[in-house]
């Protein structure tokens, strides 16, 4: 599983005090989109809530999907959600 190279933890922060909790992929302001990811299952909620980094959960979503669908699936796996925070995590470790 690989995270897609633009990942970074140098990614420009947004200027808005609301739009600088989470470092994210696609620059858009959290509090704006939020909603349309509010669907999670409970146990990645947990996960990312547990993490000492606040990953942005479109980002891991995004990437989620690409891992699925580079799997062959439709859809992310709880499995696949892990893998992917764990890896984001790892990155952002340096």
């Amino acid at each position: 599983m690989k995270v897609r190279s633009g990942w970074r933890a140098d990614l420009p922060q947004r200027r808005d005090r609301d739009e600088k909790q989470v470092l994210c992929l696609t620059a858009d302001a959290g509090h704006v989109w939020i909603h349309c990811y509010d669907r999670l299952p409970p146990p990645v909620r947990r996960r990312l809530a547990e993490s000492v980094f606040n990953i942005c959960p479109a980002c891991m979503e995004i990437e989620a999907n690409n891992v699925a669908r580079a799997c062959g699936r439709r859809s992310p796996t709880v499995r696949i959600y892990f893998q992917v925070i764990e890896a984001i995590e790892r990155k952002l470790a340096g």
